[in-house]
């Protein structure tokens, strides 16, 4: 009876917001956990309860029984960590939607491509503990219920909190979350993974949306990947980020041979007449870009074209 009770108190409940494709892909990977409990936050009671299936990077395809609820602070109260895998462009909406119905004593754990996300975390949500995460894996969403996982990539996570700083993965608060990926691991400069994963989605995503192609067909435009890099890293010098220019290269080839066979969101995005979070990606480099008094003129004219072609 003991063992049970302890087995009952060590229990943890993750929500997820939405049922996006990354979403999607970490409620598979929970499925299996022992003392987790998943639950798929929707924000509109049409979508409840409809099956969703996972075609995994091998070919076999897996129901998904994650439990599905409305959003609302009932459903809310039992969580021990929310994970917010958003467009880079719904988030503000969504944090201002929770910050009235989720208790302070819920973990905030953002994912998202693009940058922005901490500082309005910390605005709205202030007292809730913040973790931020970034991955390399490859999914998408075929249908409004069925998703294909094309690569099982790499996923970085790390707490955004300067006195309590995550310390790789030693952190006996936050070891259940090591069932949310295969291949988690933890970051000290978690801040640092996000610039990283801006290079790589600034390099990759729009280009595919242009030339309308999958990620690894981006190896027959090889000079312009070239030059968006060439940008990027020029501009991460003048801003003195402790980033590896020939690294970083070498990692945005990397993610390029992983997910080749995988559509970028912003492609995804761009063709199917929906907004796109080159504003999170690009915008912010030239921001960035404008504050240094650079100029970045292929990733400006890439900005503009991805607008102009976008809902």
């Amino acid at each position: 009876m003991v063992n049970e009770m302890a087995d009952i108190q060590s229990i943890k409940n993750i929500g997820i917001i939405g049922r996006g494709a990354i979403g999607v892909n970490i409620a598979f990977n929970l499925q299996l956990a022992v003392n987790i409990k998943t639950t798929l936050f929707v924000r509109d009671n049409n979508d409840l309860n409809h099956q969703l299936t996972l075609l995994d990077a091998d070919g076999n395809t897996h129901q998904i029984n994650t439990p599905q609820q409305f959003l609302s602070q009932q459903a809310l109260k039992q969580i021990d960590i929310l994970v917010i895998p958003v467009k880079q462009y719904q988030i503000e909406a969504l944090l201002q939607e929770l910050a009235p119905i989720l208790g302070s004593q819920t973990a905030i754990l953002l994912l998202h491509n693009g940058m922005g996300g901490i500082e309005l975390a910390q605005k709205y949500l202030p007292n809730n503990p913040l973790l931020v995460g970034t991955t390399t894996d490859g999914v998408y969403k075929s249908s409004p219920t069925c998703f294909s996982q094309t690569a099982v990539g790499q996923f970085d996570i790390g707490i955004v909190d300067e006195e309590h700083p995550s310390d790789n993965g030693e952190q006996s608060d936050w070891e259940y979350l090591e069932y949310l990926h295969p291949n988690l691991r933890w970051r000290n400069d978690i801040v640092f993974a996000l610039y990283q994963k801006i290079a790589v989605n600034a390099a990759i995503n729009p280009l595919t949306a242009l030339k309308n192609c999958k990620n690894g067909e981006l190896l027959n435009y090889h000079d312009d990947i070239k030059k968006i890099k060439e940008e990027i890293f020029d501009l991460y010098e003048f801003m003195n980020l402790p980033l590896d220019n020939h690294a970083l290269s070498q990692h945005i080839d990397a993610v390029i041979l992983l997910t080749k066979d995988n559509y970028s969101s912003m492609h995804q995005d761009f063709h199917n007449g929906r907004e796109t979070e080159v504003d999170g990606i690009l915008g912010f480099l030239l921001d960035k870009a404008k504050e240094t008094g650079m100029k970045i003129p292929i990733i400006q004219t890439l900005y503009k074209q991805i607008k102009a072609g976008s809902k």
